[in-house]
Formats: C-alpha cells, sequence, structure tokens
C-alpha cells in the first residue's frame, strides 16, 4: 500500500506581539511549550516571525556566538520548549501589534532594498534552525506593496529583487543543504490581490527577469533558482475575499507552474444580502482601529472593492443588499460568529482549498493565520495567554479532524 503523504501544519506566531527579543523570548517559550502540551505533541512546530526590530537585536550574536540573542542560543531554547518551525512569516517587518498597523505593515516594500535584505536574513536564521533531518522551509511576504501608484516600473524593481533573492537562495542551500522558499502572499489592495494578477506577474515581469539575455552563461541558473525558490503563499482568506473560487484559482496556478510553497489557512467574515440594513449593528461591532480590513462586495455589475470596513458602512445605500466579504482573520472553526445568522464566515472556502491542495499535492506547508485575536468582539476574545493557547489548540484540531491522517502526528 502506498504510504498517504504527511504535511506539516502550525499556527502563526505573529497573533503574538513580538517587539523586541527578550518579550519574543518570553512569548514562544510560553506558547511553545503551552501548545506542545495541548497538543501532545513534541517537538511541537511553530510559524515563527521575527520582526525587523529583533532582528536587530540578534545581529550582534549571530551566527553562533554563546551569547543569549545568538542563533545558537535560539535554536537551545526551541529545543528546551520542546518547539521548532518549518516556515518564517516574513510579511509583518515592524510592530505588528501597535495600536495603529493599517496600511504600515505593506512598507517597506519590494521596491526597497530594505525588505530584500530583511528577508535574506529571514532566510538564513530559517535555514539554520531546520531540523536537521528537514531540508525544506518556507518563508511568506508581502504581495510586492500596496496597489496605489504602483507602475510597470515598480514591478521590474521587485521582480529583479526576486531575482537576486533567488540567487541567494539557491546559494544559501549549496552552503547549507537546506532550501529556502519564498512564497509571496496575494492580500485585497495590494499589487498582487487577485490570481491573474499573480499569473500576469510572472508572465510579464518575474520570468522576463529571470531570463535577460546580459546574464550571459548564468541564465539558465538563475531562471532555475527563480521557478525552485519563488512561489506562492495561498491565503484562504484573501483569496476568499475576492469571491474567487478556490479550485479555479489553484488549478490556474498549477497550469502556469507557480509553486505553491505554503498555504495560510484562515477564514474571512461574510455578510450575506440585507437589503433592509438590519445588520447594521452587527457590522459596525467588528470595525477597530489597528488592522485593515478590506472589504468586497459582490453585485451584478461585479466585484465592488472598498479599503475598510468603515468606508464600506458608509459608502451610501445599495451596498447592503449584496453579499459583503471582509478581510478579517476570524476563528477558522466558526462558520457563524456573536451568535447571529447575519455574521457567516468562510469557513467552506478555507476547507475546499486545503482539500483541493491535499488531493492534488500542491503544497505541504500549511499554517493557521488567526492573527485578530486581541480586537476581536469580546465574545471571542481571549482573557489572557492561556485562553489564547487554548483557542489556538482549537483551530488546530478542527484541521486535524476535518482531515484525519493527512498531517504530521
Amino acid at each position: 500500500m502506498k504510504k498517504q503523504r504527511l504535511n506539516h501544519l502550525t499556527y502563526c506566531t505573529n497573533v503574538h506581539p513580538l517587539q523586541d527579543y527578550a518579550t519574543w523570548r518570553a512569548k514562544i517559550g510560553f506558547f511553545g511549550a503551552e501548545m506542545g502540551k495541548l497538543q501532545a505533541k513534541k517537538p511541537f512546530p511553530l510559524g515563527l516571525w521575527f520582526n525587523q526590530a529583533v532582528l536587530t537585536e540578534l545581529a550582534s550574536g549571530l551566527p553562533l556566538a554563546p551569547s543569549p540573542g545568538s542563533l545558537k542560543a535560539i535554536k537551545a531554547d526551541l529545543k528546551a520548549w520542546g518547539a521548532t518551525t518549518f516556515t518564517f512569516n516574513a510579511f509583518p517587518y515592524g510592530d505588528f501589534h501597535e495600536p495603529v498597523v493599517k496600511r504600515k505593515v505593506y512598507l517597506p516594500d519590494w521596491t526597497d532594498p530594505a525588505r530584500l535584505d530583511y528577508t535574506k536574513r529571514c532566510a538564513e536564521i530559517l535555514a539554520a534552525l531546520l531540523p536537521e533531518e528537514q531540508e525544506f522551509g518556507s518563508i511568506s511576504t508581502l504581495p510586492l506593496g500596496w496597489r496605489v501608484d504602483w507602475t510597470a516600473d515598480h514591478s521590474r524593481q521587485a521582480a529583479a529583487a526576486l531575482v537576486d533573492l533567488a540567487i541567494f537562495l539557491d546559494d544559501l542551500r549549496r552552503r547549507t543543504g537546506k532550501t529556502i522558499a519564498l512564497a509571496i502572499e496575494p492580500e485585497p489592495g495590494c499589487v498582487l490581490e487577485r490570481t491573474p494578477q499573480v499569473l500576469d506577474f510572472w508572465r510579464d515581469f518575474l520570468r522576463p527577469e529571470s531570463n535577460r539575455e546580459n546574464l550571459g552563461g548564468a541564465q539558465a541558473a538563475v531562471s532555475r533558482a527563480v521557478e525552485n525558490h519563488i512561489g506562492l503563499c495561498y491565503d484562504t482568506c484573501h483569496q476568499a475575499v475576492q469571491f474567487e473560487d478556490a479550485e479555479e484559482s489553484l488549478e490556474a496556478l498549477r497550469r502556469a507552474g507557480i509553486a505553491v510553497h505554503k498555504m495560510q489557512l484562515s477564514s474571512a467574515l461574510e455578510f450575506p444580502a440585507d437589503p433592509g440594513e438590519r445588520s447594521r449593528a452587527a457590522r459596525a461591532a467588528f470595525v477597530e482601529p489597528k488592522f485593515l480590513h478590506q472589504t468586497r462586495v459582490k453585485t451584478p455589475e461585479g466585484i465592488f472593492d472598498i479599503d475598510d470596513l468603515p468606508q464600506a458602512l458608509n459608502a451610501g445605500p445599495g451596498l447592503f443588499a449584496h453579499p459583503w466579504r471582509v478581510h478579517y482573520h476570524v476563528p477558522i472553526h466558526a462558520d457563524s460568529l456573536l451568535g447571529d445568522d447575519s455574521i457567516r464566515t468562510t469557513r467552506g472556502e478555507m476547507l475546499k482549498a486545503l482539500r483541493y491542495a491535499l488531493k492534488h499535492g500542491l503544497c505541504s506547508h500549511f499554517e493557521i493565520e488567526t492573527y485578530t485575536w486581541s480586537v476581536l468582539p469580546e465574545a471571542h476574545r481571549p482573557k489572557d495567554d492561556g485562553e489564547l493557547a487554548r483557542a489556538l489548540s482549537k483551530e488546530l484540531d478542527f484541521i486535524r479532524g476535518e482531515f484525519p491522517g493527512a498531517f504530521d502526528p
């Protein structure tokens, strides 16, 4: 009998405020050990995140100095906590838990050398932290940048930076024996938000940049490096917000030869059509100042794009007559919230995407990314770290229960 392929499953630690190394160590120490206990799994894999400030603190100890904050010390800590990793989230560069994040999360974008340097550092650290027997690691990143004022020249600059990164990652593979792949994560409102835009970027910018004639004899090697090391992170919330059909999107990526190196399992808010606007107060309960909640409204004329939920609520009459989906990572096991049938989630779309990915072996890295626990309405908000750990564990249990035997034991 053919052995069933097992996949890696974790949650993303960007849910925790990790603004400096001392906080990072305290939080990851608690959650690494606690999640291992709740999941009866050691070592427990964590989807790690280091912001730029933490990397700056670590720089003095890298790569092997025995002082606190060095890679050697981090590896020892992870082992002591009963934790490990297979993936990084390198999307948020700065403090992801400051009072107002909104569009700052998209800076620096992929035209800024700081983004490339940060991602290279993350790749080096991930290669060092991967378990000895594990050869492959993934890093998710932003979809180039925010769309406003973005030009074709910006896309060319971003493509050049990604090619530079692919060459670096290929060299890292030769030096360490670890293959680290970048997973670009489409998101509503960004340069790459819908699957057709991803296909266009690969065809018009990334692949041409990797095949430039002035690369000379290295042209074939560079092209291979890009194909091997640059791919996609498919976030099931983001694509559901766009009202994309998951199977069609994933099949289009498969046909185009664009690797899905990572899938983030997340659910969006969904509000059914409500011409009488009886659900206005329920929708307003999710307005909060920290994160951007891009809203899409499906009308007979097409998808109506709004950059944030407050703007959607004040966009004038008529929009309530059509279905809404909102970029708001809500608990993935819930199909509705606040005991109100007017507040639905896109859980079904998430499961559809995951089912398709598992059936076709599209990727082996799966990460639950419900990072909004701290801004959910009170009824769903954990009161302390212990409650948060149990909530995160419940999400993991839900996925394992829906797909028994599909993930590493």
